[in-house]
């Protein structure tokens, strides 16, 4: 590399004083070799001085003195470039050279700083390229460098970043497979399971469950992932657990459940049911084992409804009419079909900056998955999945969104079905999430234009703003009459109904928790109080009087439908439930004591009526002798709870 050039001006030192007086001495027949070599020197190339040597090798006193030469112009050569890789090379090249002695002495000395410089200079290259090639280039070349861990962590950051875009199952299993060493794995890892108990991923679950990277109860594990894996019913993914992973059939709840699959399975095969398949087999048609009993149900009463038999379909269905799916069943039964799905692939929202994609995808829900894409700087970008309760295990299919991007119109054959594929309407809770939406509601008709004037949204959260996931139930103020039945997303506890013409009173119910009635508003955020909360903090929960103002010697529906749900709410309940009355005026012949422990005692009636033993309940009149800031002028019932004598234990 450094002797590639050819010529260098060089000063005169002494051992060119010598070489000449030595060429004064020669003879006469050496003059023409003297001067070849003076020629040689003065072209100042180690070239000329090599080629010198090539044509008079038997000189040797000639070809000493231009070895010489050549050593000490190679290097001043060196040097000039002052380099370790030069004085190395030079020390191979001229390895008997005087010198070389000089070369290993600076190497000696300079080598570390140089190295150390040299180190910095290509950290600071790999961190200007700031890619993973630079950074493992420079950890290969430096593997005892300060600067290693640095490198290293960068090279993982450019691991995650490149990798993990969707954190789909498929992505996360190679991310684990391909980094092994990468710090991120803990989270990659947890990652994993969210997601593949999020899409009943089986890839994901074999994946982990033959992969324990790291320390968690697999037990616990494997058997969510199983239960909600096989609530479909179908028995072949309960046999292709157990194939899989025997240990399964250890546990006897999954295994029951797979004899009652099998059970389910066999009546829908069969033509129809009677009196005799439906008595003998009771327990499958008033319990939901799993997602084929609401099959089963529909098989069982698609007589009554061929004949319109209301009374009869109202009978088999109030053993189950807590499940959601089966209320809305209900709601549509005899409605005018919905207008039949577009089946588009894609299609967008009015300005076209939303995109809704159907796909069946390994990291999907089920079979077809809504996706979203939205349009930034005019270019669409990744799409992304909408969350439960918009997808499922079913089929979610031909979406329609409004310009803002809030009201989701989709079909969907999820579960208790009416038609072939039902139509739902969801609303979005906030512009910033995508993740946040009402449980779907089943409706006949399209009106984009009109959603959000025709629905109210709302909130239900425990007393630490927690969501809760209930029922919401809709009843008319005025003669307790249901008038419709809503949900609350589990997660968020948000939920939508459509609004109603009359006065309605809404109330969520929850074991355990303690709820009053609101009326509809604008923004509905309705509170449960748990019941443990209450009693340890010695808190009541004051409502507004449940008597109404024309006939508060009377229990009306409303009220009668406010204590069931007071009950529903206790049951089971360690607690004696406290009730105390206050009025504000009397009523006919009654003073306001007396009304107070009038409506005390009707409350207290009904409680025990309704199932509460008469140990468990107190209740009394207060008049308006006890005033409440903030309650002047209305009368009101305060609720608390406590425990009696052993029962505290």
């Amino acid at each position: 590399m450094m002797f590639g050039l050819k010529t260098f001006r060089l000063k005169l030192s002494s051992i060119f004083f010598f070489f000449f007086l030595l060429i004064a001495q020669l003879t006469f027949s050496q003059t023409e070799v003297a001067n070849h070599l003076k020629e040689a020197y003065n072209s100042k190339s180690i070239d000329s001085l090599q080629r010198f040597i090539q044509a008079y090798p038997n000189e040797t006193i000639y070809v000493e003195e231009a070895l010489r030469i050549i050593d000490q112009m190679a290097f001043e050569i060196v040097s000039q470039q002052n380099s370790i890789e030069a004085y190395e090379e030079y020390i191979v090249k001229y390895p008997n050279s005087v010198q070389s002695i000089k070369a290993k002495q600076w190497i000696e000395l300079n080598s570390k700083r140089i190295k150390l410089e040299k180190e910095e200079s290509d950290y600071e290259s790999a961190k200007k390229t700031n890619t993973i090639e630079s950074y493992s280039d420079f950890i290969i070349k430096y593997p005892k460098s300060k600067y290693y861990n640095y490198a290293k962590e960068n090279i993982y950051r450019f691991q995650y970043q490149q990798n993990i875009l969707t954190y789909s199952v498929e992505e996360l299993i190679q991310f684990l497979k391909r980094y092994p060493q990468n710090p991120n794995n803990k989270y990659i890892f947890d990652t994993l399971k969210v997601q593949t108990l999020r899409y009943l991923s089986y890839e994901g679950f074999k994946f982990i469950s033959n992969n324990i990277l790291f320390n968690i109860d697999i037990e616990d594990f494997q058997l969510t992932f199983a239960f909600s894996f096989t609530q479909g019913g179908e028995t072949k993914n309960f046999e292709k657990l157990f194939k899989d992973f025997p240990s399964l059939k250890s546990n006897s709840k999954l295994l029951h459940n797979y004899q009652e699959a099998k059970t389910i399975e066999a009546l829908l095969t069969l033509q129809d049911i009677d009196n005799k398949t439906y008595n003998s087999n009771k327990q499958f048609f008033t319990t939901i084992k799993n997602d084929k009993s609401l099959e089963l149900i529909k098989k069982y009463i698609k007589p009554f409804i061929d004949q319109k038999k209301t009374a009869n379909i109202n009978k088999a269905l109030e053993p189950i009419e807590n499940d959601f799916r089966v209320r809305q069943f209900q709601e549509m039964l005899f409605q005018n079909p919905p207008p039949e799905p577009h089946n588009k692939g894609i299609s967008f929202n009015q300005d076209s900056t939303i995109k809704l994609i159907i796909e069946s995808a390994p990291s999907g829900y089920g079979n077809k998955d809504i996706y979203v894409s939205l349009k930034k700087d005019n270019i669409f970008q990744t799409p992304f999945i909408l969350p439960k309760p918009i997808n499922s295990i079913y089929n979610e299919t031909s979406p329609i969104i409004n310009k803002e991007g809030d009201v989701l119109y989709f079909y969907s054959d999820n579960g208790m079905n009416n038609q072939e594929l039902d139509l739902y309407i969801s609303f979005r809770a906030s512009q910033n999430s995508w993740s946040d939406w009402s449980i779907p509601l089943k409706v006949n008709l399209i009106d984009l234009k009109n959603a959000k004037k025709n629905y109210n949204r709302g909130y239900v959260l425990n007393q630490n703003s927690k969501p809760i996931e209930s029922f919401v139930y809709i009843d008319d103020a005025k003669t307790g009459e249901r008038l419709f039945l809503s949900q609350t997303n589990n997660k968020t506890g948000y939920f939508a109904f459509p609004k109603q013409a009359k006065p309605i009173n809404i109330i969520s119910i929850n074991k355990g928790y303690i709820s009053k009635y609101y009326s509809s508003d604008k923004d509905i955020i309705i509170r449960q109080d748990l019941i443990d909360d209450l009693y340890s903090k010695k808190m009541i929960l004051t409502i507004e009087s449940i008597f109404p103002d024309e006939a508060p010697d009377k229990l009306s529906k409303p009220a009668e439908n406010y204590l069931k749900y007071l009950v529903k709410s206790m049951e089971g309940s360690k607690y004696v439930i406290t009730i105390s009355v206050h009025t504000q005026k009397g009523y006919k012949n009654m003073t306001e004591e007396d009304l107070s422990w009038h409506q005390a005692t009707l409350i207290k009636d009904k409680l025990i009526e309704l199932g509460i033993s008469f140990q468990n309940v107190v209740a009394a009149g207060y008049s308006n002798s006890h005033p409440l800031l903030g309650w002047e002028g209305k009368s009101r019932i305060e609720i608390g709870f406590m425990i009696i004598g052993s029962q505290e234990e």
